[in-house]
């Protein structure tokens, strides 16, 4: 067994770790790379199932149906519940894929920002301020002595936004500012100080690479790195540091 199958092995069940093979648990031991990326991928796991499960049904009468329901599927042959239950399954499962777009092979800040970003668009994480304004983002965040990007690219700064969120990226502090890239697409910047920072990104020189469904760039200025990630098209993501 490799790493890739190792991952992919302890990828499907990292909320049932036990049923895991041995040998995958084993590689995830004495791999620290690989490690690293299943204690956060277990925590974001974790932390989906514990935002459904909180989720509450206003509709009085539905238990009354589902049990009624379940009274009336009881007649039907057996033979039709595990093919239901094998595309419930599936639909969860591709469900973990599209919200996780990280893998073992990124640095530790690396997926973890994308982590992050990803929990931020699909609402697993809430906004901890709003604001419509660059200047207004960057004023809670100064007054509140959250990291707060030194420069940004020239096509980011006059886009809308829609707020800012606290987070913590390989031990440090970090910020996730989200913008406005393109009517109904969101871009996501995380900045964070890399002092150091393993693997850091080069120097005003942004890295361009795709995960999944995401695009991103990733580039330091002085003690801060950035990460900026969108699902939106790649050519805007360039636009913005006149690339495209």
């Amino acid at each position: 067994m490799n790493r890739e199958e190792a991952r992919l092995e302890l990828d499907a069940t990292t909320l049932r770790p036990q049923d895991a093979s041995p040998e995958a648990r084993a590689m995830a031991e004495k791999d620290p790379q690989l490690a690293a990326w299943l204690e956060k991928r277990t925590a974001f796991d974790e932390s989906v199932a514990d935002a459904l499960q909180a989720m509450t049904v206003s509709d009085s009468g539905l238990r009354d149906r589902i049990l009624m329901a379940a009274k009336r599927s009881t007649k039907r042959s057996r033979r039709w519940v595990t093919p239901t239950l094998i595309a419930a399954a599936a639909c969860v499962a591709f469900g973990w894929v599209m919200f996780w777009p990280g893998n073992a092979a990124m640095a530790a800040w690396e997926s973890e920002s994308l982590h992050a970003v990803a929990q931020v668009e699909y609402g697993v994480m809430k906004l901890d301020e709003k604001a419509e304004t660059y200047e207004a983002v960057r004023k809670l965040l100064t007054e509140q002595e959250c990291p707060c990007p030194s420069k940004l690219p020239q096509g980011l700064a006059g886009l809308r936004t829609y707020g800012c969120k606290r987070v913590q990226v390989d031990g440090r502090a970090a910020t996730i500012i989200c913008f406005e890239l393109q009517p109904g697409r969101e871009a996501h910047l995380v900045v964070f100080d890399n002092t150091g920072l393993g693997n850091c990104p080069a120097q005003d020189a942004p890295c361009f690479k795709s995960a999944r469904n995401w695009h991103y760039a990733s580039w330091s200025h002085g003690s801060q790195s950035f990460m900026l990630a969108t699902t939106g098209d790649e050519s805007a993501l360039k636009k913005l540091f006149e690339l495209a």
